[in-house]
């Protein structure tokens, strides 16, 4: 009573049963099915939270960068306007309030550096 179906293989089904018989026969067919379960477990855990503290973590970097950039480019200005400070004029330098915060930062960041060693 049962009827037999006979589908027609073309040349494109039998070169995927080709594909898929070699990727069975060496193994890969797990180790795809092992790279596709760790990406969907990554997806899983890309939460909202996760992604915000991803997103928070690159504006502090952008921002560092800016702030260096921005420092890098007064300091080279003013460097090439005035002459090499003699050591009184350094000192003198340190009168400056937003030459004491700079130099009270450089020394915190060392500091924390040195911990970390």
């Amino acid at each position: 009573m049962s009827e037999e179906i006979k589908v027609k293989k073309t040349a494109a089904m039998q070169e995927v049963e080709d594909k898929m018989t070699m990727l069975v026969q060496t193994g890969r067919l797990d180790n795809l099915i092992d790279v596709l379960a760790v990406v969907s477990d990554q997806i899983e855990m890309t939460t909202t939270p996760i992604v915000e503290k991803m997103v928070h973590s690159i504006d502090n970097i952008a921002s560092a960068g800016f702030v260096t950039e921005n420092a890098v480019r007064y300091a080279k200005r003013e460097s090439a306007k005035n002459e090499v400070p003699s050591l009184f004029g350094m000192l003198k330098l340190l009168k400056d309030e937003e030459t004491r915060k700079g130099l009270a930062f450089m020394l915190h960041l060392t500091k924390g550096i040195g911990k970390q060693m």
